[in-house]
């Protein structure tokens, strides 16, 4: 009999988790559940916790209860048979410019998808010019916001919200950071991974694995927008920088996302673009209402001539 695995999330890295093991352990029964594919059981919490308990293998990440009505990650613990936990990699140290603005009950765009630089939504309210606000990316403006700072913090906290969880991530993140940088933007991470934990999850079930690496065979789900590790951030961080950016406009087709990357000054006059039709739009995001209301920063921010 194929051995099951069910792997419950309730975020954009559940399906390529579950992709991972389906391709290691391929004789397995894979089921990933997510709000969008709860329907594969009814939406019925209890048909839901019957498939965790005949399962060999639950992957269980931390999600806050609503999703699954009464399943939480505690139900969960109580009825699988043998369960991995595993964290939600979010990891800003190498994107820390990037921001999330609410509008409206939901997010507002930008040419990044849901993804906003802090460094444009600020130079927008300030009256800067696209020319101003693409002088505002330098070692200096980096440094006074803490962008340069930002690794060891953010390490802690992936660490140690992860032990909270149950998981010791240290071994492997020690791994991923020599490998350089592994993540596409603050929550998605690169394949090998979320393709590292789908094999230490095998490894602690028992359950045998392919040798060969995820990466070297499949497409990465959540490449399909990627930031760019800025050249002074990379340069402190030991990476490869540049300010390149692509756009999450679906699809993994290799022509097309050739041909939709773009560079930082597209970026901040695409922005501006959208950004015009919503004048107060800086009011929504708290760090550059912070900026703003700093005068020490606001002075330090400012664009260089010539």
């Amino acid at each position: 009999m194929a051995r099951r695995i069910v792997v419950v999330g309730n975020n954009c890295q559940v399906a390529v988790l579950a992709g991972c093991l389906g391709f290691l352990a391929p004789d397995a029964e894979i089921a990933s559940v997510e709000p969008a594919t709860f329907s594969q059981f009814d939406s019925s919490p209890a048909r839901l916790l019957d498939a965790v308990r005949d399962a060999d293998l639950t992957v269980c990440f931390q999600f806050e209860a609503g999703p699954f009505g009464e399943v939480t990650p505690a139900r969960i613990f109580e009825t699988a048979r043998f369960v991995v936990p595993v964290p939600t990699i979010v990891f800003p140290a190498f994107h820390p410019d990037i921001v999330y603005i609410a509008h409206k009950g939901g997010l507002f765009g930008s040419p990044m998808g849901d993804y906003h630089s802090a460094l444009i939504v600020y130079g927008f309210a300030r009256g800067f010019s696209a020319d101003d606000i693409v002088s505002l990316f330098r070692a200096e403006v980096f440094s006074r916001v803490g962008y340069l700072d930002g690794w060891f913090p953010n390490r802690d906290a992936l660490l140690a919200m992860s032990h909270a969880h149950g998981c010791n991530l240290d071994r492997l993140f020690a791994g991923w950071m020599r490998r350089g940088c592994f993540m596409h933007t603050i929550n998605h991470p690169k394949l090998f991974v979320l393709a590292d934990l789908a094999r230490d999850a095998l490894h602690r079930a028992e359950i045998p694995a392919r040798s060969a690496a995820c990466e070297d065979y499949l497409p990465d789900p959540l490449s399909g927008s990627i930031w760019p590790v800025y050249p002074e951030i990379a340069a402190r961080l030991g990476v490869t920088g540049s300010t390149t950016f692509k756009p999450p406009l679906g699809g993994l087709n290799f022509l097309v996302d050739a041909a939709r990357c773009i560079e930082l000054r597209t970026m901040v006059e695409g922005s501006l673009a959208i950004y015009a039709h919503t004048p107060k739009i800086a009011t929504q995001c708290d760090r550059v209402q912070n900026w703003l209301a700093n005068r020490e920063i606001r002075d330090s921010l400012v664009p260089v001539a010539g």
